[in-house]
């Protein structure tokens, strides 16, 4: 390419660097604060290993006294002075940005769904009602059918001519099967869907239950739908309360100790 021909469109504009470059960029020094105290970590555990070497004696205090060092800085840099701060000072603008884009696309939602909701129970009424009439129709269709196929019975076994009986017990025959079919479709009416032209009602659910007395609950029926996960939070909960002065069988209840630096 000829040098002079004219730049091609951006080539004054530098590369946007990513969110990640950018942080390095923008924390640089905590980044440099993080290698120093890896480096005099890796340092300090270089003489650990050794002291803990068959034959070496093990620890001393002033190896304990440097990893305490050590510990104190490492907790200083990841709290609140250290790490943490640049955390939420790198996050605060963002955070601010997706509370109001939440916000933003949330008023809408939120009126969609009203509009949504109020519409749902006019047409759950209306469709409730379209099929509990449809349920009835069907039954009375039903026994309508029924009574008319036990009357045309009733008239085979009383006709005098042992043709004219066959013809009808044939009739009554005929009116028993459609009796059985609008009892079949008695029993389906109203569980379906209501189809429109604009589009398909339905309703589903499912069975639930809330609380009226905690203390009249026998929690032994509860036993097999309370998952694992669930159980350990109330354990842990006995535990804290109890500590160790109450056994609790199938549980093995002590003390998590963490060592702190200051």
């Amino acid at each position: 390419m000829d040098d002079s021909s004219p730049a091609g469109l951006g080539h004054n504009n530098p590369p946007v660097p990513t969110l990640s470059e950018q942080l390095a960029i923008d924390y640089r020094t905590i980044m440099d604060q993080v290698e120093n105290l890896a480096a005099d970590a890796n340092k300090v555990k270089r003489l650990v290993d050794a002291a803990e070497e068959p034959g070496n004696g093990g620890l001393t205090e002033e190896l304990v006294e440097k990893m305490v060092e050590v510990g104190k800085k490492a907790t200083k840099l990841a709290g609140s002075s250290g790490i943490d701060a640049d955390r939420m000072s790198a996050t605060k603008s963002r955070r601010d940005e997706i509370e109001i884009i939440n916000g933003f696309f949330n008023t809408m939602k939120s009126r969609v769904d009203r509009i949504k909701t109020a519409f749902a129970e006019k047409v759950g009424a209306y469709h409730d009602e379209k099929r509990a009439r449809e349920a009835r129709e069907a039954a009375e269709r039903a026994r309508i059918a029924q009574e008319e196929a036990a009357a045309k019975l009733e008239e085979a076994q009383n006709a005098e001519h042992s043709v004219l009986g066959d013809v009808v017990m044939n009739e009554a025959a005929v009116l028993e099967d459609a009796a059985q079919k609008a009892a079949r479709e008695a029993l389906r009416a109203g569980i379906g869907p209501t189809r429109t032209a604009a589009g398909t009602i339905s309703s589903s659910g499912r069975w639930t239950a809330e609380i009226e007395d905690a203390a009249k609950i026998p929690l032994e029926e509860l036993r097999n739908f309370i998952r694992i996960g669930d159980l350990e939070k109330f354990v842990r909960a006995y535990a804290l309360h109890h500590k160790d002065t109450k056994p609790l069988p199938g549980v093995r209840i002590y003390r998590d100790s963490k060592t702190s630096f200051r």
